[in-house]
């Protein structure tokens, strides 16, 4: 059969062209469509559980943190000075910063008698107390009587003096000291305003080489962006007598009560709040901030009762999660 070419170019126009066939997802497509499925299953059920692993649980309790300041300044204390009756060389009998009774052979001087025969003049106490051979020069300066008229600075250029085992010693001089360890001692000193909430005559807690103390301000007065004057001190260790320059660490600040960390406390708009546990789940329950110091604040409110629990690190905590 003979066809022309507009026949055949009829012909061409009715063929429909054949489509590509399509390839079928591999195994790796379905891989990965059940990986992000039991992702997906695990981020749902999984972040409670990772929020209770992370909440740190605790529970309310009546804590108290203070906030320490380091003091410098100089003891006042009852100090009666004993003077070589004679010239002489010393022989130091007693120890330094040891205490004494009243009576106590303390001081040996060997002085040169006649023929060249050295003498001996023995020097005891007239009261109990500690033995001291450093003198400084304040011993007749920082009294109680005089304690408003005292400048810090100028008292702190006075050197002092041992008087050492051997030396020789003129009539007059004084060679030793009796501190009373007994009469009441006081700090004098300077510190900045902010070390204080206040200067009321309360104790304050301090320390001094990690032994415990009591302070208590007697007279201050104010001197620029500073208070001067000085404490009474109490229940101390008894070395500390022995010194004239003293650097105490005093709790000038204290917070009691009910204490969470900082960031325990989520606020909704303005309201501030911690999250209890109940029944295992987070409960956001508004608190009143009480005070804060130290990265810690003290709450109260309903529901803020010792031994309650609440959510101590809530970056994660919502509202009726579990939490343990």
């Amino acid at each position: 059969m003979k066809v022309t070419p507009g026949e055949l170019d009829m012909s061409m126009d009715n063929v429909t062209p054949t489509s590509p066939r399509r390839r079928r997802p591999g195994k790796s497509f379905y891989t990965g469509i059940i990986v992000a499925a039991v992702l997906l299953v695990v981020v749902f059920f999984g972040r409670q559980y990772v929020t209770a692993a992370v909440s740190n649980v605790q529970f309310l309790t009546i804590q108290e943190v203070g906030q320490a300041t380091a003091l410098e300044g100089l003891l006042i204390k009852e100090e009666k000075i004993t003077r070589s009756p004679v010239n002489g060389k010393l022989h130091l009998v007693a120890q330094d910063g040891r205490r004494v009774g009243v009576g106590a052979k303390v001081v040996e001087i060997i002085v040169a008698g006649q023929d060249s025969i050295a003498e001996k003049v023995d020097i005891f106490t007239t009261s109990a107390g500690i033995f001291c051979n450093h003198i400084d020069g304040l011993e007749n300066i920082l009294l109680s009587d005089n304690i408003d008229v005292l400048d810090l600075q100028d008292l702190e250029k006075i050197n002092g003096k041992q008087v050492c085992e051997g030396e020789r010693a003129e009539k007059g001089q004084p060679i030793f000291k009796i501190i009373d360890n007994l009469s009441p001692i006081y700090f004098y000193g300077e510190f900045p305003k902010t070390a204080f909430d206040s200067v009321e005559k309360e104790w304050l807690h301090a320390t001094w080489e990690n032994q415990p103390l009591l302070i208590m301000p007697v007279e201050l007065a104010e001197k620029g962006d500073s208070w001067v004057g000085y404490f009474q001190v109490s229940g101390y260790p008894e070395k500390i007598v022995h010194q004239r320059k003293a650097r105490l660490s005093v709790t000038s600040k204290l917070l009691r009560g009910f204490l969470v960390p900082k960031n325990a406390v989520v606020n909704r708009g303005e309201e501030p709040g911690i999250y209890l546990v109940v029944k295992n789940k987070a409960q956001w329950t508004p608190v009143k901030i009480e005070g804060e110091l130290a990265g810690k604040v003290a709450v109260s409110g309903q529901g803020i009762v010792e031994n309650n629990r609440y959510v101590s690190n809530p970056i994660l905590a919502k509202e009726g999660w579990p939490v343990e």
